[in-house]
């Protein structure tokens, strides 16, 4: 009897046992089902609906997605296309402009750039009556809403305003306020160190726009500043500039940028810059072109090995007699640059300790010649070159 007993509970506990491990898996599958619908539910409440597509992303024919445009942002830029309109003096204007880009620059980025997109896109345009004017920041006024629209376009996306640039600007070749801009923007776009294949190529197109160049206006002189960071427009440029400083009255103001965008380019690279020259003597032969010949080459710096080499040849080169010579042995050293901002930004200039440095080389080259006697005809020029290094040397 007892051992029945003692079988029964045993079996009593064996089923309890079961029991309670049939529970626990139903309990941990009814847990696990549970999660797995919430975690269903979340991906769908989080998952991407085409129909949301066209509230932030529109696609343009090619497939690519962008961003719509800013509705806020798109109604003041129809609101400053209407005060323009009333025809507002300059301070009026500048202050529109500069309203506007401080709200463009607060908008989200991706959609403001997506507002001014579609307004260069779309055509709209309106005069400013303001002049085409660099500061040190950048362009400082604009003639038409379209450029100051691209340059602050530039400010928000680059890339945008690059590939804008690229493809609708520069083929149309319209516009010499524009195609400015889109210079700005292509040598932002590198960087603001080197030109990009896009900038030489696109200048190069400027600058041989013969109905561009016959009637330049201050976008087209400014463009000229690109000379100066590019040494592979010389040949073009400087050929083209020789017959400018060759007769400055029928230049059309040409002859004066000319010589600026030459001594940018000294400053820049004055190995190639001054090589070229060297290399081609027809270069800058008339009119006022061997004076400005003769202050490029005063701007040498003789500490550096290649261009003391380069000023060496050039004296060489000098006939003594000539007004050329005059105009070098007056000028050296010549280390005025004009301090005036282009569209590639501010000159690299001189600091006081280079200009030291400078002085005492060339103290040290000229009297070298001196004690070899080389230049025998200049002898007396160079000389009175010896006097002035040694009184700015000594004033130090």
């Amino acid at each position: 009897m007892r051992k029945i007993i003692i079988y029964i509970g045993a079996g009593f506990l064996l089923l309890l046992l079961v029991w309670v491990v049939f529970r626990g898996v139903q309990k941990q599958e009814a847990v696990s089902q549970t999660v797995d619908s919430r975690n269903q539910a979340s991906k769908h409440e989080n998952a991407f609906h085409p129909e949301d597509a066209s509230k932030d992303l529109e696609k343009n024919e090619e497939g690519e997605v962008f961003h719509s445009p800013d509705p806020v942002l798109k109604a003041e830029l129809n609101n400053l296309q209407e005060r323009l309109k009333q025809n507002l003096g300059r301070d009026s204007v500048l202050r529109l402009l500069r309203e506007f880009a401080q709200k463009a620059f607060f908008a989200d980025p991706d959609a403001a750039a997506a507002t001014l997109l579609e307004f260069l896109r779309a055509g709209g345009d309106m005069p400013t009556g303001l002049e085409f004017a660099v500061g040190e920041a950048g362009l400082e006024e604009w003639p038409s809403l379209r450029a100051f629209v691209m340059d602050l376009l530039g400010k928000i996306d680059l890339g945008a305003a690059s590939q804008y640039a690229l493809t609708t600007v520069i083929p149309a070749e319209s516009s010499t306020v524009e195609y400015a801009v889109a210079l700005r923007i292509f040598w932002l776009d590198g960087g603001a160190e080197q030109a990009t294949p896009e900038l030489i190529s696109s200048w190069f197109r400027l600058f041989r726009k013969t109905s561009w160049a016959e009637q330049p206006d201050a976008a087209w002189m400014e463009s000229l500043d690109f000379v100066g960071r590019m040494p592979t427009t010389l040949p073009d440029f400087v050929t083209e500039a020789s017959g400018w400083l060759a007769d400055p009255a029928a230049s059309s103001g040409k002859a004066e940028a000319a010589q600026l965008a030459l001594e940018r380019s000294t400053r820049n690279h004055p190995v190639e810059t001054l090589s070229a020259l060297l290399e081609n003597p027809v270069w800058l032969g008339k009119g006022r072109g061997p004076a400005v010949r003769a202050s490029l080459f005063a701007r040498l710096d003789a500490g550096d090995p290649a261009q003391a080499g380069l000023l060496g040849r050039y004296l060489a080169s000098l006939d003594p007699r000539s007004r050329e010579a005059a105009a070098f042995f007056k000028a050296f050293p010549y280390r005025t640059f004009s301090v005036s901002p282009g569209l590639s930004g501010l000159p690299d200039l001189q600091t006081k300790e280079e200009i030291i440095a400078s002085n005492l080389a060339a103290e040290a080259f000229f009297q070298g010649i001196m004690v070899n006697g080389r230049f025998p005809l200049l002898q007396d020029k160079i000389a009175q070159i010896q006097l002035k290094l040694k009184e700015l040397n000594n004033r130090r």
